[in-house]
């Protein structure tokens, strides 16, 4: 049978009305029998060491932007906060901000890898490639963000990195050419220099310094009694569980809540998470009844899995 325009042709040539073309609504609903659904995606479990054991706070909120960048805190912390220590900003200070509009607090932001001059070089940089046109965009949005929120009057961004005290360290010389850090440049600072300047005890610390945490566990361990919460990202959790749970079990604030980094993968033999965010508390009411992932957990990279965590027994 042949056709013409939009009606069957008989052999005849003369046209068949008892015929006709498939609609639109035809074809949508023949693709959707062509076409299977999404499949739903499962959290793919992850197992932690007992003494991950938390205690969940009961007030957990949110703060910082979905996805990557935002931490479980508790709200109780939050309120008794005068002073947020944020280490470690890159291009993303969204918790800094978030907090804020929770609390109205002071702000220290410590990180020596950008800067107003960093940011408006990158976007020099993707204003001379045209063909990057979302990278200008984002280059744009990231400098004129940095802008408004560091140029408030309780807000300040010190671009300084937070490191030990290479005087009380062992093996530092090691360390630091492993790292690739020169301890005594002037862009480094210890963590007790920056809590010598200030006569706050009621602070707020936000950790994110890509390994270089574990030089400063023991000084947080020390000076506790000034710190309300402390939300923290342990990296290379596979070669550094001895000191974190040495850390664990030293500090008196509640571990209330961990989260794994789905941007690294499990441990092969034992599906151990090699990046977590875990968050202290020292004023929130908690609770043996939880589930991990929390209701308000999201995966670091949306595309990818959630871990589910299980807490091994002893």
């Amino acid at each position: 049978m042949q056709r013409g325009f939009g009606k069957p042709l008989t052999k005849e040539g003369t046209w068949d009305f008892s015929q006709r073309l498939p609609l639109a609504t035809d074809i949508t609903n023949y693709s959707k029998t062509l076409i299977a659904p999404p499949p739903v995606r499962n959290n793919m479990k992850a197992r932690l060491p007992h003494f991950f054991s938390i205690k969940q706070s009961t007030d957990l909120v949110r703060i910082g932007k979905d996805y990557d960048g935002g931490y479980l805190v508790s709200k109780s912390d939050i309120e008794q906060t005068d002073l947020l220590l944020g280490f470690g900003i890159s291009d993303d200070w969204s918790f800094e901000e978030d907090f804020l509009n929770q609390k109205k607090v002071s702000i220290e932001a410590y990180d020596a890898s950008v800067s107003e001059r960093i940011f408006f070089r990158r976007l020099l940089g993707s204003a001379l490639r045209i063909y990057r046109f979302k990278r200008f965009l984002n280059s744009l949005n990231v400098l004129l963000n940095y802008r408004k929120f560091f140029s408030q009057s309780n807000v300040n961004h010190i671009t300084k990195f937070v490191s030990m005290d290479i005087k009380t360290q062992p093996n530092v010389n090691h360390l630091q050419k492993f790292v690739g850090s020169n301890i005594k440049s002037e862009q480094y600072c210890t963590f007790m220099d920056v809590l010598n300047q200030t006569e706050s005890n009621n602070i707020f610390l936000k950790i994110d310094i890509e390994g270089s945490e574990y030089r400063i566990l023991h000084d947080i361990v020390a000076n506790e009694e000034r710190i309300t919460g402390l939300v923290l990202e342990f990296h290379d959790v596979d070669i550094h569980l001895n000191k974190i749970e040495k850390f664990i079990n030293e500090l008196s604030l509640n571990l209330v809540h961990v989260h794994a980094n789905n941007f690294r993968p499990l441990r092969e033999d034992d599906d151990l998470p090699l990046v977590l965010e875990v968050t202290f508390s020292k004023h929130s009411n908690v609770s043996t009844d939880y589930n991990l992932p929390h209701k308000l957990d999201m995966p670091n990279n949306k595309n990818g899995m959630e871990y589910e965590l299980l807490i091994n027994d002893k």
